[in-house]
């Protein structure tokens, strides 16, 4: 076994993948349910996407370059969906339930979906009906309330349940409008939640042989993680509101504005508050009026912040972050996407890697944030075309005939965008 010094200081020996032989059927859609299979894929998973016919409405979200054919393919598609293999299937037909059922009946370890609430139902595709036939079968749902509860059935976007879970009303500018995370937060957390959630029933059916059902919704995410707001109302009766980068238990604690950019500063304590007033040069603040106890800087934080912005402004971000760590103090500074992709801080740990995708070329997406000494978890491959996997899902896997498989296209009941003449050859994953 590694030592992490040894895995990450110098070249890694893989043994592999830690999820491989696991198979995935995923029905997600849009961010919530394919940021869930994109980890579980780049941990090793074998995930088939069964997409409708037009595909993933996220194959038509920008951003947007055209491939050698002159479509345009989405690059938050190609993101969440890298390394898996599309079936594109008409589960309005019967047929193409009876071929879903079957993938999951004969191949499938784990269900992953993100369909309205009893949706699943309507395909004859749910946890109830499968699990009489495959006791260990798991299934992975997220919804935006949950699958029971009297908001179960409603529909749900990212921006609705961040408002009502309470996430937004403590967003935005000091005494300013209320606004959203700047972006799908709760989706990617409810993802996140759902792989810890799957993990977990995979460890149980080790040890019992029985699957269940995993209930993930972005309202239970989104209230797990307000931090000190629940307790904060149970103890004191604050309801947190606007604060933009203060925060309510500690000054000073923001973002502030250099010369040439904006840091961030935070000292929740005298022994780090003792510090900064030495580095700014002005030793004397820890004993002016409103300024001496942790208590006083919450209370005075307007004088504070400004302060110590008026130092700051006399300052490059380079001489504030480098005098801050000779001083020991915690720092950051305001980074662009550009700045973070050339960080050295990601590179070093690949977080923006470049795959090649199909028909369009290089393109750079969001790197797997789970690093194990002992497995790769570096991204698999390209997305799929839509459909691409139709002919080895059914015909190599199920067993389908040729006559078979020629029926069901005529049919309709399968779909695909794929030119073979534009195709490269053998685009199978490696493990």
């Amino acid at each position: 076994m590694q030592t992490l010094e040894s895995a990450w200081g110098g070249e890694k020996k893989s043994t592999g993948r830690a999820l491989t032989d696991l198979k995935v059927v995923s029905f997600a859609q849009v961010i919530s349910a394919p940021s869930a299979t994109r980890m579980l894929c780049d941990l090793g998973a074998d995930v088939i996407k069964i997409e409708p016919p037009g595909g993933d409405v996220m194959r038509r979200i920008r951003p947007f370059k055209k491939d050698r054919r002159g479509k345009l393919q989405s690059g938050i598609f190609v993101a969440l969906n890298c390394g898996q293999r599309s079936l594109c299937l008409d589960l309005r037909t019967e047929k193409g339930c009876a071929v879903a059922r079957r993938l999951i009946l004969d191949w499938a370890d784990v269900v992953v979906a993100n369909f309205t609430t009893g949706t699943l139902d309507k395909f004859g595709l749910n946890y109830e009906s499968i699990c009489k036939q495959k006791p260990g079968i798991i299934y992975g749902l997220i919804s935006g309330y949950g699958q029971s509860g009297p908001w179960s059935r409603r529909r749900a976007y990212d921006v609705c349940v961040q408002s009502e879970c309470g996430i937004t009303a403590q967003n935005g500018s000091w005494r300013g409008k209320p606004h959203r995370v700047g972006f799908s937060v709760l989706d990617y957390l409810a993802g996140r939640d759902l792989v810890i959630g799957v993990l977990a029933a995979l460890r149980s059916r080790d040890a019992t042989g029985q699957g269940m059902l995993v209930d993930c919704c972005l309202y239970n995410s989104g209230v797990s993680v307000l931090e000190d707001a629940i307790p904060g109302y149970d103890l004191e009766g604050v309801i947190p509101e606007p604060m933009g980068s203060r925060h309510p238990s500690a000054c000073p604690h923001g973002l502030y504005q250099t010369r040439d950019g904006y840091v961030n500063i935070i000292a929740i304590d005298n022994r780090l508050w003792s510090r900064l007033c030495e580095m700014m040069g002005d030793p004397g603040l820890q004993e002016r009026a409103g300024f001496r106890t942790a208590p006083e800087r919450i209370g005075n934080h307007e004088e504070v912040d400004a302060t110590i912005e008026r130092w700051t402004l006399k300052h490059t971000t380079g001489q504030v972050l480098a005098l801050m760590e000779e001083h020991g103090l915690p720092h950051g500074h305001l980074c662009s996407v550009r700045d973070v992709i050339e960080s050295e801080q990601t590179r070093y740990w690949e977080m923006a890697p470049q795959i090649d995708q199909p028909l369009l070329g290089p393109v750079r997406i969001n790197g797997c944030p789970v690093k194990l000494s002992d497995a790769d978890t570096d991204v698999r491959g390209a997305a799929p075309l839509l459909g691409e996997h139709n002919q080895e899902v059914l015909c190599d896997l199920l067993g389908f005939s040729g006559d078979e498989y020629r029926d069901l296209c005529e049919e309709e009941v399968l779909d695909a965008e794929i030119d073979p003449s534009g195709m490269p050859g053998d685009r199978r994953r490696s493990a």
